[in-house]
């Protein structure tokens, strides 16, 4: 069977991105083939396709066998055949998950495809009640946020600011937060205080003199920080008091690793975090939200990685790629 795929040869930018046509790839033992129906964007698929650009060492220039490469982590879809050991889903079973690796270059799969094979360890049931666009949303996200938290040991009792709160991780940060009873004041741009108080959240503009406002914000102790952008939030919050141990990044840096600050996200995660967003999301704690739907041709891929990279997104990019 032949699947249409977007994949790349060359590290670079979006234009590196070709829409190809590959075969099927053979099921695994623990793998199930899934029909794919969505795929969410996530900045660590662009800081992938890029990584030549970011770092131009002789290592990558060498490794001509990692190429091509697929494009793309979070999917929601069926699945249309199970392989051997699989005991846990059925043929006809609709899913959302996400292709888990080592960060950067640890895999040359990709989601952005019209067929994948997947473990059982990447994938959960999609709650009923959510659409594939929105279940597509879901993976990168929930390993993120809860492997994060869990880090942090965020709780109910917890005062915890997250930066760049309205985007794809952040704008479930905060619910996910709120949902355990945690005091949330969220980081953005003035023009979503509005859409950040409808999550919960307290908000803070980063046009203004972010220390004073988040000291001034709430009347209890700042004692955690979510960090979802970089830049000089990890400064930020070390300028507010806290420790190393109460701040985690999912950016890394030579700074955060000097100063004990925490980078964190995927890598501290378990499976249980999918199951735990996806409840989350059936009893209505969480809402996804949806930034563009882009249709699945390379123009439109190109276009969606492009706006992704210039950020101020409210929630997800998701490349539909069948009814």
């Amino acid at each position: 069977m032949v699947v249409q795929a977007i994949q790349y040869s060359r590290f670079g930018d979006e234009e590196v991105l070709d829409l190809v046509n590959i075969k099927s790839d053979s099921l695994e033992a623990n793998q199930v083939r899934v029909e794919v129906h969505a795929v969410g964007l996530n900045p660590i698929d662009y800081k992938t396709f890029m990584a030549k650009l970011r770092n131009p060492s002789r290592w990558f220039e060498s490794k001509s066998s990692l190429f091509p490469r697929g494009v793309g982590r979070d999917f929601a879809g069926v699945i249309t055949e199970i392989g051997e050991g699989v005991n846990t889903f059925s043929v006809g079973d609709k899913v959302f998950g996400s292709m888990i690796s080592d960060p950067g270059l640890g895999t040359k799969r990709g989601a952005l495809a019209t067929e994948i094979c997947v473990n059982v360890s990447e994938i959960v049931l999609k709650p009923k009640m959510i659409d594939m666009n929105h279940a597509a949303t879901m993976g990168v996200a929930s390993l993120t946020v809860g492997g994060a938290f869990r880090k942090i040991e965020l709780n109910s009792k917890d005062v915890v600011v997250i930066s760049a709160a309205t985007g794809g991780i952040g704008s479930i940060a905060v619910q996910y937060a709120v949902a355990k009873g945690t005091t949330v004041i969220g980081i953005a741009s003035k023009k979503n205080s509005e859409y950040l108080r409808s999550l919960g959240a307290i908000p803070v503009a980063y046009e203004e003199n972010i220390q004073n406002a988040l000291l001034s914000a709430t009347p209890k102790p700042i004692t955690k920080f979510l960090d979802c952008y970089g830049s000089d939030y990890v400064k930020l919050a070390f300028s507010l008091g806290l420790k190393g141990s109460e701040i985690g990044t999912l950016v890394p840096s030579p700074y955060v690793t000097i100063r004990g600050a925490q980078f964190t996200g995927p890598r501290h995660s378990t499976y249980d975090d999918f199951k735990a967003l996806a409840e989350m999301v059936s009893d209505g704690k969480v809402q996804l939200n949806i930034d563009q739907v882009y249709d699945f041709s390379l123009k439109s891929v190109r276009e969606a990685y492009r706006s992704l990279k210039l950020g101020h997104t409210r929630g997800k990019k998701v490349v539909k790629v069948r009814e």
